[in-house]
């Protein structure tokens, strides 16, 4: 069992009813379209900040990583992430490399 989230780039909705016409705006648009748009910058460095601190899914052979589906980076197109976390896995993700130091 798993769940999904979305991240887009932009501002922060006013309520969560804007949120859902913005989500379904830009689903339409870059995930439910014949054409692939490759994930922005922005988008890209989180998809890689994510796997800095937890492993792909089709790398992980000690069943640890919290993605549902993968590659992670699949679920990412132009300012749009949807994807998948497994239910019993986000209060138990461990880190598989070291995260950045800011």
């Amino acid at each position: 069992m798993s769940y999904d989230l979305a991240v887009w780039e932009g501002e922060r909705p006013a309520d969560d009813k804007l949120a859902g016409r913005i989500f379904n705006d830009l689903y339409d648009r870059y995930l439910d379209s014949e054409t692939h748009e490759p994930a922005s910058e922005r988008i890209s460095a989180y998809v890689a900040a994510l796997l800095q601190r937890w492993c792909d899914i089709t790398e992980d052979s000690e069943e640890t990583s919290p993605w549902s589906a993968g590659p992670l980076i699949d679920g990412a197109r132009g300012p749009l992430m949807y994807f998948g976390m497994s239910w019993n896995m986000p209060r138990k993700p461990r880190p598989m490399r070291p995260a950045s130091q800011s």
